[in-house]
């Protein structure tokens, strides 16, 4: 990983930048990789494309911890952090993230479709043919990202007498996979968002 820097924020602009990270993270964590990899880094090193294509921001040091018993439906789509014991690690898996497809009437390659969260984005029209399909995924040219789950439970220390401890699923992309091991006791700053399977 590449680290640009560290941007404490203290000024009345950059306040109102704290709030909305807090709210809306996965928008502004995006315009903060953008500014970070075009306006940072790709200006001090014109060729750190041949490197890696995107920089991630990281976030730590949210004044905030909040313990995962008290997880409700006002934590749900913003930036938290939580403290807990790694009980469960998974494989690392291959994960969709830019997807492209070939319309097997005209042979015409879509996208890149970028996918995000759980539920898969597809095409419903051809640009070139408009024909309703069928597509074809072109795996050569498909773009992958690393995917990892962790189940983090309750320190031992603040479960309540009597009470079972509680635990969360953590997904892990990128370079955050194999960070923790089962056992080992971490901080996590990140989006909680509910999954509906």
């Amino acid at each position: 990983s590449f680290e640009v820097g560290y941007f404490h924020l203290g000024s009345c602009y950059e306040s109102k930048l704290a709030v909305w990270l807090a709210d809306l993270p996965e928008l502004v964590l995006s315009i903060f990789n953008e500014a970070a990899t075009y306006l940072v880094t790709k200006k001090m090193y014109p060729h750190y494309g041949n490197v890696h294509k995107e920089i991630r921001v990281r976030i730590a040091d949210l004044p905030v911890i909040d313990p995962i018993r008290e997880f409700r439906q006002a934590h749900m789509n913003v930036l938290v952090r939580i403290e807990g014991v790694v009980i469960r690690r998974s494989a690392v898996y291959p994960q969709l993230q830019a997807v492209r497809y070939d319309c097997t009437r005209c042979s015409f390659i879509i996208g890149p479709i970028m996918q995000r969260g759980d539920k898969e984005v597809k095409v419903t029209q051809c640009p070139s043919c408009h024909s309703k399909g069928p597509f074809r995924v072109n795996m050569a040219l498909t773009e992958y990202r690393n995917h990892q789950t962790l189940v983090l439970q309750e320190p031992p220390g603040k479960v309540p007498p009597g009470r079972l401890p509680r635990s969360l699923e953590v997904i892990l992309t990128h370079d955050l996979i194999d960070r923790a091991k089962p056992g080992e006791e971490c901080e996590v700053h990140g989006i909680y968002k509910n999954s509906f399977d």
